[in-house]
């Protein structure tokens, strides 16, 4: 269920229709509730979702989330609480789950470690002191979180050795969950090109998260390569969707680095991009490199459109692509690599269409919301009978 704005439960609890189980999960979630949601009724778990509002000011939210949580907790008397937000409001549930003696579980789907890490280097570049000190304490709070988990769910095998490092967690207690296949409309190539501006006869495509200057990192690595492919082939476009801070710096990048005019125009900085579907049904491959993820969703959303993927080998990308089978890893510092794998693809439609199509298996196979369930709720079934 999803908890309703007066912090009342509205609804029934997700599997209510199932026999009556043991086991009582409460979930708090502020970040696409929808991936831990949609696995959720595929279990025998009775689970209840709590959404945690990131909107209105901070003492506006802190009071709604002390709340509903002191609502949902004394109402449900849960087993366990399955946190999918931080910061302070996360802060505030482990603290409320804590004095009922109910043990928390986090969800954790990149390396916030990094995130901040970064963003805390980055402000001190910048002279921004006031900034990293912000990061500083938001990292701290989060940590404070973590100190007080009882165990973890984890997007990748990769950052639950990151969480076994940071934090000293025993593996035992960190559960590998991945995301499952999100759910997107129908689309035809006609309507991207139609509503994007985008005519040529084949397609590169990026969707990323232009919020950090890691994974702008990661698109202008992914540029060098492809701009000797864009400059021998004028029927060849390549098209960024991605929203954030560094979306500006993006076309000024471009505006700096691209001469060629006819090369510019074929190259398509959209920011972000509502029904990113028509985008997905518009290309011929896709192309991600990212220097800070977890087990990235658009990943997914282009191998479930039947999209060959070229990505680095880092990350949860190790898990979700088969080099060489059905997608290819490359290392982003080999000169070429990228633009080989992306070239070969292109001269080879058969290849990328039974490659796409693999792609499109193994996402049915590992990420469907039935599989994705049962993982969850093997690994919390066990995690709790080994705390008990």
């Amino acid at each position: 269920m999803t908890d309703s704005g007066d912090g009342r439960a509205s609804g029934g609890p997700i599997g209510s229709d199932r026999e009556p189980t043991a086991l009582s999960v409460l979930v708090f979630t502020s970040h696409r509730p929808e991936e831990v949601v949609e696995p959720l009724r595929e279990t025998d778990l009775d689970a209840t979702v709590v959404s945690v509002d990131g909107g209105g000011s901070l003492p506006s939210r802190a009071v709604t989330t002390v709340r509903r949580t002191r609502r949902a907790l004394a109402a449900h008397d849960p087993d366990a609480v399955l946190l999918d937000c931080y910061e302070a409001m996360g802060a505030l549930v482990t603290l409320l789950a804590d004095r009922r003696g109910v043990p928390v579980v986090d969800r954790l789907v990149g390396d916030t470690w990094l995130r901040f890490e970064n963003g805390i280097r980055e402000a001190k570049i910048d002279g921004e002191w006031g900034r990293a000190a912000g990061y500083r304490a938001i990292l701290a709070v989060d940590e404070f979180v973590f100190s007080r988990a009882s165990g973890f769910v984890v997007v990748s095998d990769q950052l639950g050795e990151v969480v076994h490092r940071r934090t000293g967690c025993p593996p035992e207690r960190i559960g590998t969950v991945p995301v499952p296949a999100p759910s997107g409309r129908e689309a035809s190539p006609s309507d991207g090109g139609d509503r994007f501006g985008v005519d040529a006869d084949r397609v590169l495509l990026t969707v990323t998260n232009l919020k950090y200057r890691a994974k702008l990192r990661g698109v202008e690595t992914a540029l060098e390569e492809l701009l000797p492919l864009l400059e021998a082939d004028p029927d060849l476009a390549y098209v960024v969707a991605g929203g954030g801070e560094y979306a500006a710096e993006l076309r000024a990048t471009l505006d700096e680095r691209v001469d060629d005019p006819d090369v510019r125009r074929r190259i398509h900085a959209l920011g972000f991009v509502d029904g990113v579907a028509d985008l997905y049904a518009l290309a011929d491959i896709f192309v991600y490199v990212s220097y800070l993820d977890g087990y990235p969703r658009v990943v997914l959303e282009a191998q479930e459109a039947g999209l060959p993927v070229v990505a680095n080998d880092a990350f949860g990308m190790r898990e979700q692509v088969e080099d060489g089978e059905s997608d290819y890893l490359i290392d982003p510092e080999e000169s070429g690599a990228l633009r080989e794998a992306v070239s070969s693809l292109l001269e080879d439609p058969e290849v990328r269409r039974r490659y796409g199509e693999r792609s499109r298996d193994r996402v049915a196979r590992e990420n469907a919301p039935e599989v994705v369930g049962r993982q969850l709720e093997e690994f919390l079934r066990g995690l709790l009978a080994e705390i008990d």
